[in-house]
């Protein structure tokens, strides 16, 4: 694991910007904007400090160069989670394990239950004409979607998503929300130790679920041990919808203000796909993700040491002139559409070809069983890093 040496240990930078300092996402925009402009290599003291990479080609070239840009600098809950929190070659070993459930055609046979879910939730709110559409569609479809992916109980998706979502203030600078996290990785892990436990009691066919491939799987050349089965398993539980929920938000939120693309989108259900990866550019659920140098390295003029954190800004990444024309709208019909929603590299999301069905059904069920939806409320965000809609209040017409 890389630490910081004497040299940046002890170091001290001044700081060129906060990227939580704005809680309006139109300001935050602007703020970063301003900074690929002016200095796209930069520091932050927020937290204990690290650096931030604001252009879509540093972004992705760091991404790609994982013998600089380590994964594994810093586990979050203390105990390293695989594949995320690990760098190559044994990332690739636990990523091969669990590939073969992403791939299109186990994300087809899973979508007439996504489908079937969808309409679940959205046919009671047509009907009702009102609805949250954050807190009753885009928070629970995801969570559902997983149950189903991970054969867990439906009945707990509820708790499932507040031990989630409180497990996100891990990175918080206040000791209270600190112990909340912890708290709820702990549940999470109980989740997947219970797991663990009833496919030793009752193994089923390792092709067809997660946690029996795990369990039956070698690493290395020897067992995957359970407690690092389940801590694989805590990541997929976590990270396998908090990210949807908040790009399944954006989108709902956009279009819920411009009735125009909604209506397009209404009379043209083709188009949908490639709205989805425009929203997701415009507005990009996980904002950065943290590497750790393992060496130093040198970007535009800054010097930046063996064992610092580099954050990787996708949300700016995907707001780059160089990449991206007209890169501040939202453009629901873009093509090509070269945003990093989902990072870059061997790190990708494992989740990704999921999370884009579970948006496209979504969005798919409830523009063909409503004329319109529109805002009829105040609308909540969640602070920095995510990017996301926590409440949405809506009229739907039929």
């Amino acid at each position: 694991m890389p630490i910081a040496d004497d040299r940046s240990a002890s170091l001290q930078r001044d700081p060129d910007w906060d990227p939580g300092e704005h809680d309006a996402v139109p300001d935050r925009m602007q703020q970063m904007r301003q900074m690929r402009a002016e200095c796209p290599v930069s520091y932050t003291a927020r937290g204990p400090g690290y650096w931030t990479l604001l252009r879509h080609g540093d972004v992705t070239t760091a991404a790609l160069d994982t013998q600089t840009f380590g994964n594994a600098g810093a586990p979050r809950h203390g105990v390293a989670l695989p594949p995320l929190e690990v760098d190559p070659p044994l990332h690739r070993e636990y990523r091969t394990l669990l590939n073969p459930f992403f791939m299109p055609k186990r994300v087809q046979a899973l979508e007439p239950r996504i489908r079937s879910i969808a309409d679940n939730l959205i046919g009671p709110l047509v009907v009702r004409g009102t609805a949250d559409l954050a807190k009753e569609l885009s928070y629970p479809l995801p969570v559902l979607t997983l149950c189903a992916l991970l054969d867990l109980p439906e009945g707990g998706w509820a708790d499932v998503k507040y031990q989630s979502e409180e497990s996100l203030l891990i990175e918080s600078h206040e000791p209270e929300e600190v112990a909340r996290a912890r708290a709820a990785h702990a549940r999470l892990m109980e989740y997947a130790h219970e797991l663990v436990a009833d496919r030793l009691a009752r193994p089923r066919v390792p092709t067809e679920d997660i946690t029996s491939a795990l369990l039956a799987a070698r690493v290395g050349g020897n067992p995957i041990p359970p407690d690092t089965a389940a801590g694989m398993l805590r990541l997929l539980i976590s990270a396998g919808h908090n990210s949807t929920t908040s790009g399944f938000g954006n989108a709902l939120l956009y279009l819920a203000q411009h009735p125009d693309a909604q209506q397009r989108l209404r009379e043209n259900p083709a188009e949908i796909p490639t709205a989805v990866e425009e929203l997701l550019r415009y507005e990009t659920p996980v904002q950065s993700m943290p590497r750790y140098l393992h060496k130093d390295v040198t970007l535009n003029g800054r010097e930046l040491l063996a064992g610092e954190r580099v954050d990787l800004m996708y949300g700016s990444a995907n707001r780059d002139a160089a990449v991206f024309e007209q890169p501040e709208e939202c453009l629901i019909h873009r093509k090509p559409n070269r945003h990093v929603a989902f990072g870059h590299g061997i790190h990708t999301c494992l989740g990704a070809p999921i999370a884009r069905m579970e948006m496209r059904v979504g969005l798919e069920r409830l523009l063909a069983q409503c004329r319109s939806f529109r805002v009829a409320g105040e609308i909540v965000r969640p602070a920095y890093h995510r990017l996301g809609v926590e409440s949405l209040p809506a009229i739907l017409e039929r």
